[in-house]
């Protein structure tokens, strides 16, 4: 098959840009000239799903997301099976791709209740076999993109996740990573949520959330909330902008 016409101008800007917001808008506006409506990320992926992972959207509806930072990300098959994929699948497959457990069957109905039935999942690694997982879905028709169009994406999402892995790897130190929890605590932080609301999130004690916020603080080198806040989303730990205040799915559901 012949390979798409590559676009080295694209590939160049990805390669020049050197924050996550910047690699992050070029990409989307990419897979929406591409005809796609709904975009995320999810990094870094590992087989223990208890692993940190960030997640980002746009386009699909705000409640997933904030479900998927709650609890959905125990459930969700797709990363595994990205793992052991080396080229990009519609998620509607992912049944026929691996067995699913009763709670990932739940996991993909909930994707199917919330308008995000089907898109396409591109496996991506970067620097430090550092995995991730993007996906591009709200197409009016899947089964009309070409597959030159699916491996110019690939290319793309390729080259804007080696990137956002040098740029990560260039700001913190390897012991600088926040954990998974110093995530959650830094996530519920950027929510305006106090110390004493988020450790009844997660179920941890206040001082234990105090002990966890001076860790953020020094690992991303600052002194404040706010400063927190403008790193974490610099650094594509957290998003800007507030979630709609309904209900999250029950994952149970």
């Amino acid at each position: 098959m012949r390979m798409p016409p590559v676009p080295l101008d694209l590939i160049a800007e990805l390669a020049k840009a050197s924050d996550v917001p910047t690699i992050r808008r070029l990409a989307i506006d990419f897979g929406t000239a591409q005809g796609f409506g709904g975009f995320f990320v999810v990094t870094p992926v590992a087989r223990d799903s208890r692993q940190g992972r960030i997640v980002y959207s746009e386009g699909f509806d705000r409640r997933w997301e904030k479900a998927y930072r709650r609890c959905l990300h125990r459930i969700d098959p797709l990363p595994e099976i990205a793992l052991v994929r080396s080229a990009p699948f519609r998620w509607s497959q992912a049944g026929k791709l691996r067995k699913l457990s009763p709670a990932e069957q739940r996991y993909m109905a909930i994707l199917t209740r919330l308008g995000m039935g089907d898109g396409l999942a591109f496996p991506v690694v970067g620097a430090g076999s550092r995995f991730g997982l993007i996906g591009f879905g709200l197409h009016p028709d899947l089964d009309a993109v070409p597959e030159q169009t699916v491996l110019k994406m690939q290319l793309i999402l390729q080259s804007a996740y080696l990137n956002y892995s040098r740029v990560v790897a260039s700001a913190f130190a390897p012991d600088d990573q926040l954990s998974a929890r110093e995530m959650d605590v830094l996530f519920w932080l950027t929510q305006g949520k106090s110390n004493s609301a988020i450790a009844t999130i997660l179920s941890i004690s206040p001082a234990t959330v105090d002990t966890y916020i001076r860790r953020v603080f020094r690992k991303l080198g600052v002194a404040d909330r706010v400063g927190a806040a403008m790193a974490g989303v610099q650094h594509g730990y957290v998003i800007a902008g507030d979630y709609p205040r309904t209900a999250a799915p029950d994952p149970k559901s």
